[in-house]
């Protein structure tokens, strides 16, 4: 029940807002547009109009059943590209509608830049277009969810509109495939048999959401930080990780250390954007004891206090922080981490029972961290 819980807080927050989409009814003329693609093009609903079918699929870079439903999507594709059937992909979703943890199952948000990336890696075989600037075509079509799909027929009348097939997280076969069976339908020249069903996904990230995004903003930036003093035995039962699924990333830092300092937001910013996850950011200190109140403001000035479900975590674990500042003698510390020549910074992911899962001499590359870190995610989730 845990694991659901999270998927809906990843799927939808805060719906206090007045928008809600209205979805065009069966018969209705294909809604026009104009919008770019990742491929550098202007894209216009001419260029998919002339075939026996449409299918115009909004779709995602972040939600997880999006996700998940790529690989079924570019297979739909393949099946009819023989046939007089037309594709379209459409991220329907403003970046200004989500906060950092609606991202924590993905590398990539909802950018047109980040489009083009997950197109690239998924092999995308249809055009995928950006709807993010403006939202006029979601909310001319009526999308509430990713993915929705839209099956028109010859003379662009809706047909079907719904889910993409019952596959819900699932990347392998499925045993119903609606958006499929209706563009057979029409192939045949007949009606689909079933015209309607409910897109299963996240609900549309509408750029009116962005006040409740700027207020969550404002929650993460007031929370509390604090910083204590740990002997290296604390540090090496934390990189143990006995009996525990959550993962923890140490980084170990100091405000004299230029990289450290340079590398610190994105820092901060993967320990938002994966704090719903079973995820925790640890920090240790290697400034002077004596310099616990300028390490805590830096940690303050980067907002790293602690999201209230890691706070709760850390309660657990008879603890008050995630931050310290290192007392004792660094060769204490290398116990706890052998693998740490000494250097700053130095960044290490553990999983369960102290399984190395990442670690770096140096600053980040934050894509190649957050990569290990989902693919981490998705398995613990078991998705």
């Amino acid at each position: 029940m845990k694991r659901y819980f999270f998927v809906a807080l990843a799927c939808t927050i805060h719906l206090s807002w007045a928008y809600q989409p209205q979805t065009i009814l069966l018969g209705t003329d294909a809604p026009d547009f104009s919008l770019p693609g990742v491929d550098g093009k202007q894209y216009t609903l001419a260029d998919f109009s002339g075939a026996q079918a449409l299918a115009v699929i909004f779709t995602t870079n972040h939600c997880p059943d999006a996700i998940t439903s790529h690989g079924r999507m570019v297979a739909l594709v393949d099946h009819f590209k023989e046939q007089d059937v037309k594709f379209v992909a459409i991220n329907s979703n403003s970046p200004d509608g989500l906060h950092p943890p609606e991202l924590g199952w993905t590398v990539y948000d909802d950018s047109f830049e980040d489009m083009k990336l997950i197109a690239k890696a998924e092999r995308f075989n249809l055009p995928y277009l950006y709807d993010g600037e403006t939202q006029v075509t979601a909310k001319a079509y009526g999308a509430v969810a990713t993915p929705h799909v839209f099956v028109f027929d010859k003379n662009l009348k809706l047909n079907y509109d719904g889910r993409l097939d019952n596959g819900r997280r699932r990347r392998g076969p499925v045993e119903k495939n609606e958006a499929r069976d209706a563009i057979e339908a029409l192939l045949r020249g007949e009606k689909p048999a079933i015209t309607k069903t409910r897109p299963a996904g996240c609900s549309t990230k509408w750029k009116e959401k962005s006040k409740n995004v700027a207020k969550e903003n404002a929650k993460w930036k007031a929370l509390p930080v604090t910083v204590e003093l740990a002997e290296a035995a604390l540090l090496e039962k934390l990189v143990a990780n006995k009996g525990r699924k959550r993962m923890r990333l140490f980084n170990i830092w100091s405000t004299s250390c230029g990289p450290c300092v340079q590398e610190f937001p994105d820092l901060s910013a993967i320990a938002r954007q994966y704090s719903w996850q079973p995820f925790e950011l640890i920090t240790v200190s290697l400034d002077q004891p004596g310099d616990l109140e300028q390490v805590k403001d830096f940690l303050i000035e980067h907002e790293c206090g602690l999201s209230p479900r890691v706070a709760k975590a850390v309660k657990k674990d008879g603890r008050q922080t995630n931050h310290y500042l290192l007392k004792g003698d660094t060769e204490g510390l290398a116990k706890a981490m052998p693998r740490w020549n000494g250097s700053m910074p130095y960044t290490l992911l553990v999983g369960e029972e102290g399984e190395v899962l990442y670690e770096h001499h140096g600053i980040i590359d934050p894509l190649a961290l957050k990569k290990k870190i989902v693919e981490q995610v998705w398995k613990i989730r078991g998705e």
